[in-house]
Order: C-alpha cells, then sequence, then structure tokens
C-alpha cells in the first residue's frame, strides 16, 4: 500500500507542476525541480524494492533470509519525505513471517498433522437408565446386599428403591488401512458410593490378514465362554436386566477374568467351511493374585509367568443361528501369605440365536490348586436363558447358578447362590428398549432375595 501511495504522489504532482504551482509560484520554481528530481529518485528506490520483493517470494532456500536495504539516495534540500528505510522494515516483516509459516510446526516436535487428513473415528454411543426396588435390586453390583463384600470393595449398604444412572458407554472404532484396525469402550458408570468414575473397558488393535488369522493386542474381553464375547458393555443388546452372577465384571465381585491385558490370536480353520470351526489363542497378564485393589492388571504384573487361555467353537451351516464351543484357561497366582494357587477354568456351551429365538446354555468349572498341597477349590458356576419374540415383546426367562465355597484365597464373591429370572423386553424404538425383569435368588442358609427391575437402554 505505501508502494502505490508514492507512485499515486508522483502523478499527481507531475500533473499540478506545470498547470498549477508554476502559474501561482513561479517564483519557487528551483524548489518544484528539486522535488520532481526526489519523486524520479523515489521511482528508481520503489523499483528497485518491488524486484527484491519478486526475488524473496521465490520458494528457494534464500527467501527465508531478509531483504537488505538498497543505500538511499542523497537529498539535496530537506524537504519531508518518506522515512528512510520504511520499505525495506516492511520486506523484512513479510520475509519473517513467511519463514514462521513455512516452520510452524518445527519446533522440535509434531505438529499432530496426520497425512492424508487420518483415518475415519467412528463413536457410537450407549446408556441405560434403571429404577430397581427389593432386597437385590442393582442389577449392576450384584447381588447387592446387606452384608457387602469387604474383599471386592462393595461396603454393607441396605438396599432401598432406587432410580439408577447405568453405564454410559462410548464405543469408538477406526480402520487404518485395509488389514489394521482399532477399537476402544470409554465406558462411565456409578456404584454403590454414589460417584461416577471412567473405565477404559477395551482397548485393542487388530491385525486381520484374512478369514483364516487376526491377531489383536490391548485390553480386551477374554475368550471365556459365550457371553463375556458376545455382550460387552452396551446393555441395549443384551436382553435381560444386568449380567449372569457369573460373568460378573471383575470390579463388581465376579470370580473370571472377563478382561485380559496381553493378545489374541484367532481364525477360522481351513477346508472346515462347511461346519464353521474357529481357534482362539491368548496370552495375558492374568487376574491379580490379589483379592483386593484392582483386578484387571492393565500395566503392572504381579508375577513373570502369564495366562494363557485356548478355545474353539463351530457354527454350522447347516443350521444356522447355532454356536457350540468350550475353552480352557491356565494360570498361576501368587497371593500373599499363601503358597502358590494353580488357576484353571474350563467351559463349554451351546448357543442357538435367531431373529425371534434365544437359547443359551453355558457352564463353567473354576478351579483353584495350591502348590504343595492336595487342597483344590473347584467353583462350579452356570446359566440357562431362553427368550422368544413376538415382534417388538422378548418375553424371557433365565435360571443361573453358582457355589463358591467359602476358603477360597482368590474368589472375591463367596457362598451359593441360585435362583430364577423372568422379563419382557418391549423395543418401543429401532433403538431403544424398555425391560422389566423380576429377580428371586436364594443364597444358600440365608433367606431368598427378591428384586423389580426396570431398564431403559438405548444407543445413540
Amino acid at each position: 500500500m505505501r508502494i502505490l501511495s508514492l507512485r499515486a504522489l508522483g502523478v499527481c504532482l507531475s500533473l499540478l507542476t506545470p498547470f498549477g504551482i508554476a502559474a501561482a509560484q513561479p517564483a519557487d520554481q528551483p524548489t518544484i525541480q528539486e522535488l520532481l528530481q526526489r519523486i524520479e529518485q523515489q521511482e528508481h528506490r520503489i523499483q528497485s524494492l518491488e524486484a527484491k520483493l519478486a526475488s524473496a517470494a521465490t520458494p528457494t532456500p534464500a527467501a527465508s533470509a531478509p531483504v537488505s536495504s538498497p543505500a538511499p539516495s542523497p537529498v539535496p534540500s530537506p524537504v519531508p519525505a518518506a522515512a528512510p528505510g520504511a520499505a525495506d522494515e516492511e520486506a523484512a516483516v513479510q520475509a519473517a513471517l513467511a519463514q514462521a509459516e513455512a516452520h510452524a510446526g518445527d519446533m522440535g516436535g509434531h505438529n499432530m498433522e496426520i497425512p492424508g487428513g487420518g483415518p475415519t473415528l467412528n463413536i457410537r454411543g450407549f446408556f441405560d437408565f434403571n429404577f430397581g426396588t427389593g432386597s437385590i435390586a442393582n442389577p449392576l453390583i450384584f447381588p447387592f446386599a446387606t452384608s457387602g463384600c469387604d474383599v471386592c470393595g462393595n461396603p454393607p449398604v441396605q438396599a432401598h428403591s432406587s432410580f439408577q444412572a447405568g453405564e454410559f458407554d462410548l464405543f469408538m472404532q477406526s480402520k487404518l488401512s485395509e488389514h489394521l484396525s482399532f477399537v476402544s469402550e470409554l465406558v462411565i458408570g456409578s456404584d454403590a458410593t454414589n460417584y461416577f468414575g471412567p473405565d477404559l473397558e477395551r482397548l485393542q488393535l487388530t491385525y486381520r490378514h484374512n478369514k483364516y488369522f487376526a491377531v489383536s493386542g490391548g485390553r480386551f474381553h477374554t475368550a471365556i465362554g459365550y457371553y463375556n464375547n458376545a455382550y460387552h458393555h452396551g446393555n441395549w443388546f443384551s436382553t435381560a436386566v444386568g449380567r449372569p452372577i457369573m460373568y460378573l465384571f471383575e470390579d463388581s465381585g465376579g470370580l473370571l477374568p472377563v478382561h485380559s491385558v496381553g493378545f489374541s490370536m484367532t481364525g477360522l480353520v481351513p477346508h472346515t467351511d462347511s461346519i464353521g470351526l474357529h481357534w482362539i489363542a491368548e496370552m495375558s497378564n492374568g487376574r491379580s493374585s490379589s483379592p483386593t485393589g484392582q483386578p484387571v492388571q492393565n500395566f503392572y504384573s504381579d508375577r513373570n509367568r502369564k495366562a494363557i487361555n485356548l478355545a474353539a467353537y463351530i457354527r454350522p451351516e447347516r443350521v444356522a443361528g447355532l454356536q457350540v464351543g468350550g475353552s480352557y484357561y491356565l494360570d498361576r497366582l501368587a497371593p500373599a501369605g499363601v503358597a502358590p494357587v494353580d488357576q484353571n477354568i474350563v467351559s463349554g456351551y451351546a448357543v442357538y440365536i435367531t431373529p425371534n429365538w434365544e437359547v443359551m446354555n453355558e457352564a463353567v468349572l473354576l478351579s483353584n490348586h495350591l502348590e504343595g498341597t492336595s487342597v483344590t477349590h473347584r467353583s462350579p458356576m452356570a446359566y440357562t436363558q431362553v427368550s422368544r419374540r413376538f415382534g417388538a415383546y422378548h418375553p424371557y426367562f433365565r435360571f443361573q447358578y453358582l457355589n463358591a465355597l467359602d476358603g477360597d484365597p482368590v474368589n472375591i464373591l463367596r457362598g451359593l447362590y441360585y435362583g430364577p429370572s423372568v422379563g419382557m423386553r418391549m423395543d418401543y424404538s429401532q433403538y431403544a428398549a424398555l425391560k422389566i425383569q423380576y429377580n428371586r435368588l436364594l443364597k444358600g442358609n440365608l433367606p431368598a432375595a427378591n428384586g423389580l427391575d426396570l431398564q431403559l437402554a438405548f444407543t445413540f
């Protein structure tokens, strides 16, 4: 803008000189000549600056250096003119800005830019809102009784009728390439303490070469039985209110290592397409040896030995919806104050799921053997669930059983629990469901507990 103003001033003066100024002040002719001489000198100086600015705009290594200023022309008289070096300062500032912009990310780190814009992150949300009444009124921390659970951290609390904010679940998935993908699940939930807390339930990077081989690393749901991998943390997916007792999450008093940190491999066995024979092999940190504190060893493992889990299942083409499988889990725990504990978990299941029918049957035997002794604590557990769909209505029935004897040095939940649950799921929208469920739970020699739960579950 300054260069254009100088040119305009020069043109105006050249037009006014012969007609206006010369006629009005003939005695000042020498002064006018000096002005014209200075304007001509400034014209040459402007042309030189323009050439240097054009050179500075060219993307060469020299462009980042400040533009040097030409020597000013001698001034024969003290007539006011543009400040010496003003255009040079502007050129230097422009060059410095260009240099700063070109090297904005070169600060000894990364500017977080991803080539090509990066992969697309897909986020799916789930939430459930509950109302419970009765002596076993909480489906998320189950059983919710006056005796509490000292070893798992659940305090003794008298059960009351209560509205319950359930799990706020953010499921995130991204495809990094044709064979590489990432899955994570962030759950924010509350419990008997009434505080909300975040949990990263799943974090796994998966490389899928083809249908015969895939490997995942991170935190994932252990391939024990069927329910644990079929139903994760979005309660909208499950027909019933709450998980079976045998598949309670570890921080809710569950006995099984339903979460693992390590790697998992799976695939279809070649030439078995007709029966759909799949294999699974996992290695992980295993569950913490201490019954208190964080049961999932996300970062620090209290032992060098790792847990191994092997599983297999079939999906016959001739019987759509049928899946039959089993698993074997092996680990060695080192609880304080006792001998090491060899833990093995054997599971078997048969499920049949179609758009109208849901029939699930599972059984697990958890064995904890104290090394160097003949003592083995065995905890059998099982459930059966049947549901039939009639349009938007899904009546269902579940019966469950768990027997964890006292004296086990590892188990968190102890005692005998069994009983039925009867409920109805109503899909009043494609993405929202209302569930009502009655639970009756017998607890060994203790009085039977009863509970009625309502749950509104949806995805968004």
